[in-house]
């Protein structure tokens, strides 16, 4: 009898296995729903940093020519957007 070598057993055995198209997909989606939120996430670092500094800016403008208030910097900038984030924040 002719019996088959261990290298054509491996490949009907390779051949035979179903890849399910859906899986594949949802890798995809699940890949692409990961850059989504690290986007997101790098987003919310640099708005962050950069509402302090258009605060800062702001404030110097207008309030000392307005009201005869010191200008400020940009440690006291981003403590006033901290309060005024604790204070008017919209999470539910």
């Amino acid at each position: 009898m002719d019996r088959p070598d261990s290298d054509e057993i491996k490949t009907k055995n390779e051949m035979s296995v179903y890849f399910d198209p859906r899986v594949k997909k949802q890798e995809a989606e699940d890949k692409e729903a990961e850059k989504q939120e690290a986007i997101q996430t790098i987003a919310r670092a640099i708005g962050f940093f950069v509402k302090p500094v258009i605060l800062m800016l702001l404030w110097n403008w207008l309030m000392p020519g307005l009201f005869g208030l010191a200008t400020i910097g940009y440690l006291k900038a981003l403590a006033l957007t901290m309060i005024s984030r604790i204070l008017f924040s919209n999470d539910d």
